[in-house]
């Protein structure tokens, strides 16, 4: 059976608007294509994010553990560097031992009554000064004897903090450090009444001189030195002698 339709064509145009046609389905196919990358794209980047959170919480756990060792790492290197510190404060006062106690004693005898002291502390390491002044002449005398020159053993500066119940107690003492062997420059640094119990009082004072001493290991250097330069003299002369 054969049917014709006679119909004009602007009647036409309802019946052919779900034609699409072979460029239509490739739209749309393409249209679904970039659909499903986009699906696939966005899935894999939330999969990718859904890692990294993963791995970021591992971290953090990972840090947490660390942390604990970073901090008892850093304790040891500080209980490190107390003991180093103090070996080496051991090392230097056992190798000037018999000077620091020549001066301690020199110290304890220049105290007078009514004067007790607090602290004694090295300030700064200075060299001797060929230039400078002579020290006194006991001490020029000392240092001749073991140098053979005349200039002034290794000098450094200390302050000496103490009480003293009477104006007259803390210059007799300064007194007795100025005419001491080992000191000179002594100067007054502070001085304050402080009240004890209420009712006693006293005058807090802080003193600043240089000490000299020669360690144990100096002395014997320099005069193994001294011992070198008269040898050679003696052997120079000798040899002028001859000829």
């Amino acid at each position: 059976m054969i049917e014709i339709n006679l119909l004009p064509k602007e009647y036409l145009k309802g019946s052919r608007g779900l034609s699409l046609g072979k460029t239509g389905i490739y739209a749309i196919a393409g249209a679904a294509g970039v659909i499903l990358m986009l699906v696939g794209i966005t899935a894999y980047q939330m999969y990718q994010l859904g890692k990294l959170e993963t791995d970021i919480a591992k971290a953090e756990q990972r840090a947490a553990v660390l942390q604990k060792d970073i901090q008892l790492v850093d304790a040891l290197i500080d209980v490190k560097q107390k003991v180093s510190n103090r070996m080496t404060a051991v090392e230097r006062l056992d190798r000037n031992r018999s000077a620091y106690v020549r001066i301690l004693e020199d110290i304890a005898r220049n105290v007078p009554e009514f004067v007790w002291l607090g602290s004694y502390k090295e300030q700064t390491v200075k060299k001797p000064d060929p230039k400078g002044k002579q020290a006194k002449n006991n001490k020029a005398d000392t240092t001749k004897a073991a140098t053979g020159s005349s200039e002034l053993p290794p000098k450094r500066q200390v302050e000496i903090e103490g009480y003293a119940f009477t104006l007259n107690a803390l210059a007799a003492f300064m007194i007795n450090m100025m005419r001491s062997d080992y000191f000179d420059e002594v100067q007054l640094q502070s001085t304050s009444e402080k009240k004890f119990q209420g009712t006693e009082r006293a005058y807090n004072f802080v003193l600043s001189c240089n000490v000299h001493f020669l360690s144990d290991e100096e002395l014997q250097n320099l005069i193994a030195s001294s011992g070198k330069d008269a040898d050679k003299g003696g052997s120079s002369a000798t040899h002028r002698t001859l000829n």
